[in-house]
């Protein structure tokens, strides 16, 4: 169900699609956006105005891009050279494109990367607008650190890490972290699944369920995660389940309630400190749960994309 928020649409100055927007010491050209624009290379900063659509397809932005307030900017094929930062309730959605600086949502309604390199993603949440997500696929990214929402990852690599503090849930699935994953309180837990983490991984606080390579059913984590350094899960309500994992520092389950459940196939190379648990690992149900988040952004996605594209068309040029 799409749970956005009406957001009313600002009236934007443009001349020929540009703006002059006043600036302490000088005034800065900025290009605004709103409609479609194709492959050209805009030499300034670009912003969708609030409430506006904009989709650009093979376009190169030689500075930074702004979505406003409600506003919606969807990229397919194109550069953006500077950073990307969302507004509350706005929505970035980059397809097979590069971006050069870092995507910082703020009380964004979502960000959407496919197949897109170079960027490091920030979600942090503003009074109001604290529950969208990030939804990264197929794209290589400097880093990820989100304090909000929803954070789901699959068949990506990181290069300095992944941290998750307060948010919906963290589910990193067939992704390669070259650093620590982090995941500190958060309500609905998360999944490491397929994945090689070159650090540790954390869980701590928070509820569950949390599943560190538990499954093996239908397909579901059908290969072992490997963590270079220690795993951690503590302080977890709502179950845990830890199999099927190869750890070459330690490995540590505490304070879960209810106690954490440990498989027979975890492989650790350095000690391990657990509780008293059950071997078993996560069910059919527990396994539903996590297949409904990627489902669920999926179609969220498509949507969003669909209504971007759209309306984006039907207001005509951008520029």
């Amino acid at each position: 169900m799409n749970l956005r928020s009406t957001v009313a649409a600002t009236a934007a100055l443009a001349v020929g699609g540009l703006t002059l927007v006043a600036a302490p010491a000088q005034a800065d050209l900025v290009t605004q956006c709103e409609g479609h624009g194709g492959d050209v290379t805009l030499p300034t900063p670009l912003a969708v105005p609030a409430g506006a659509n904009c989709f650009l397809d093979g376009t190169t932005v030689q500075g930074d891009v702004t979505v406003g307030e409600g506003a919606n900017l969807h990229i397919v094929g194109g550069e953006i050279e500077g950073d990307v930062e969302v507004g509350a309730d706005g929505y970035f959605d980059s397809a097979d494109s590069t971006i050069g600086g870092e995507v910082a949502n703020t009380g964004s309604y979502g960000t959407h990367l496919e197949e897109t390199d170079g960027a490091g993603v920030s979600a942090i949440p503003v009074e109001g607008f604290d529950d969208g997500f990030v939804f990264v696929v197929d794209s290589e990214l400097a880093s990820v650190e989100a304090e909000a929402g929803a954070l789901y990852m699959a068949g990506s690599r990181i290069d300095d890490g992944v941290s998750a503090t307060d948010v919906r849930y963290a589910d990193v699935v067939d992704s390669v972290l070259r650093g620590d994953l982090t995941v500190t309180g958060s309500e609905g837990g998360g999944i490491l699944c397929d994945s090689e983490v070159i650090g540790a991984v954390s869980y701590s606080g928070g509820a569950g369920p949390v599943a560190v390579g538990a499954g093996e059913q239908d397909g579901f984590c059908s290969s072992v995660n490997y963590v270079d350094g220690d795993l951690s899960v503590a302080g977890v309500s709502g179950g845990a389940y830890i199999d099927n994992n190869i750890v070459g520092g330690s490995l540590v389950a505490a304070d879960n309630s209810p106690t954490a459940e440990i498989g027979d196939d975890n492989r650790v190379r350095g000690g391990t400190e657990v509780e008293e648990v059950a071997l078993s690992t996560s069910d059919a149900g527990v396994e539903g749960w996590f297949e409904a988040h990627e489902r669920d952004l999926a179609d969220e996605v498509e949507e969003l994309r669909g209504e971007t594209v759209d309306e984006a068309t039907e207001a005509g040029p951008a520029f």
